[in-house]
């Protein structure tokens, strides 16, 4: 079990809702599903994330069709912080490759920190 900073279930639900309409729930369980059930984030955690979401009109709430599920979809304005986003995560990702190729040769794991450097400068390019 993983657990991710607030940024990270941003960026996953922009991305989840970017492909397709999603509850809280289903938000959750997609989210389950991608991290092969490593990280499981709150209902908490997913609603307070969804309404900061709404409130600074990044995700929409779709009409509802009966009963009180709510579904919501990505914003116009999402799709750019969602861009914006994945721009960070990859040039974050990058030093953290770097620092594990780092941490891996220091532990006798040269052969490691060297996948990882390539791994973290495909990324940049």
């Amino acid at each position: 079990m993983i657990s991710a900073p607030k940024g990270v279930l941003r960026l996953a639900a922009l991305r989840l809702l970017s492909e397709s309409s999603l509850s809280g729930t289903g938000l959750a369980q997609q989210i389950e599903r991608v991290s092969s059930g490593d990280w499981r984030p709150g209902p908490g955690s997913i609603y307070l994330v969804l309404g900061e979401l709404r409130k600074k009109g990044l995700i929409t709430e779709m009409p509802k069709r009966g009963g009180n599920l709510r579904r919501y979809v990505i914003s116009g304005k999402g799709k750019d912080e969602l861009a914006r986003l994945s721009a960070d995560a990859n040039r974050s990702v990058g030093r953290q490759l770097k620092l594990l190729a780092v941490y891996s040769a220091l532990s006798g794991r040269e052969d490691l920190g060297r996948k990882l450097v390539a791994v973290a400068e495909e990324i940049r390019t």
